[in-house]
């Protein structure tokens, strides 16, 4: 799914447009025992109850395309032999009532959830009755039917002194255990080119980590490298294939790649596909910068190996664009990412100094100094 597609199932999740009559759940312990499971009927709910809901299952359509939300691919030998997209689909085509797909799905997947505290479940089934391309047609392409999974932590809210209506005093009230957003889940089928894709889901992390071990029971295929990997990857390899050469110059003007390519794609309203990098556009770069051959191939060779060949890697996960930062032991320097144009790195009778071009005040420990 690219991010139009998913911003088209996002605006389907809320009071005017949601067309889902229930929500199904279970309530689960820090053993990842099953302490309760319900149904919740939402046409029955007050407005501010059944939006709360929507809000948070929602949640599980956030975030950036190849960061927070990952494409999974089921491979041709479990859509043949294996269990875990029968499984889905089984679960997409009942989930009311009396439902034997769904605490299959329970017993497999609730152990496997991550993690150390109580947690809630919560699984909505939608029907999209999908809008017709052209405008001036009231005809409906194709009915999409899909589930959303929410892995829910609850925690422990202590109110402390509330205060009474009837005895008009501030008094001690019990703890509360409140639902909070979603740490991970998931939707399925895909929804590619405004198809159903029962061939694929679409997995959601909210710290953009990687496999683990509900993905390996629910999905069993391998995930992309998290978001944090990519990027220490990333650096490992560039740091260690180009050693003496990886200049200031260098990975500002790589910096400079990546900011242009999230920009032009967050610019341009026809884009589909979500931006990446290649090896060869890297590659690129560093001959631009006058990075040895030699280099170059051991970048090649190295990217290779950690990414695998044809690898393309999400712009926003190699570098943080947002922050513009020198440090070592003794020094840490931080300064406006929009700015990079007032540094500048130099080496005076053989000492290193990176210079700061100052053009206002400036404070010494909260203290206005002048420069003279």
């Amino acid at each position: 799914m690219n991010k139009k597609e998913v911003s088209e199932i996002r605006r389907r999740l809320t009071l005017e447009n949601s067309g889902a009559d229930c929500i199904r759940g279970c309530y689960i312990s820090e053993k990842r025992e099953i302490i309760s499971e319900f149904e919740l009927p939402l046409a029955t709910f007050p407005d501010d109850e059944r939006e709360r809901y929507l809000n948070i299952i929602k949640k599980v359509l956030s975030g950036g395309i190849g960061k927070n939300l990952i494409n999974v691919d089921f491979t041709t030998k479990q859509v043949t032999d294996g269990e875990e997209q029968k499984l889905l689909y089984a679960l997409r085509e009942n989930i009311s009532g009396k439902n034997d797909a769904l605490h299959s799905f329970y017993e497999k997947a609730v152990p496997s959830i991550p993690g150390d505290e109580k947690c809630v479940m919560l699984m909505l089934h939608e029907v999209y009755d999908i809008p017709s391309k052209f405008k001036d047609s009231d005809d409906s392409d194709e009915m999409f039917r899909f589930i959303i999974c929410a892995v829910c932590p609850v925690k422990e809210k202590d109110n402390g002194l509330c205060y009474e209506g009837d005895s008009k005093l501030f008094r001690t009230k019990a703890k509360e255990h409140i639902i909070c957003p979603p740490e991970f889940g998931f939707m399925y089928p895909r929804f590619d080119d405004r198809c159903s894709n029962i061939y694929g889901a679409l997995y959601y992390s909210k710290q953009a980590s990687g496999q683990n071990s509900f993905t390996d029971t629910v999905f069993a295929s391998g995930l992309p490298m998290a978001a944090k990997e990519q990027k220490e990857t990333f650096c490992d390899v560039l740091k260690g294939s180009v050693a003496d050469e990886c200049s200031f110059e260098l990975v500002e003007t790589i910096r400079d790649h990546i900011n242009e390519v999230m920009e032009t794609y967050k610019n341009d309203k026809f884009a589909d596909e979500p931006p990446v990098v290649t090896k060869t556009d890297v590659c690129d770069l560093l001959r631009g910068q006058g990075v040895s051959e030699d280099h170059i191939t051991a970048f090649s060779e190295d990217y290779d190996e950690s990414f695998g060949k044809g690898t393309e890697l999400t712009p926003e996960n190699l570098m943080n664009t947002k922050k513009l930062e020198f440090k070592n032991d003794d020094i840490q320097i931080k300064i406006n990412p929009d700015r990079a144009d007032l540094i500048d790195v130099k080496v005076v009778d053989g000492v290193k100094y990176i210079v700061i071009r100052v053009e206002q005040g400036v404070e010494y420990n909260g203290i206005d100094i002048k420069i003279k």
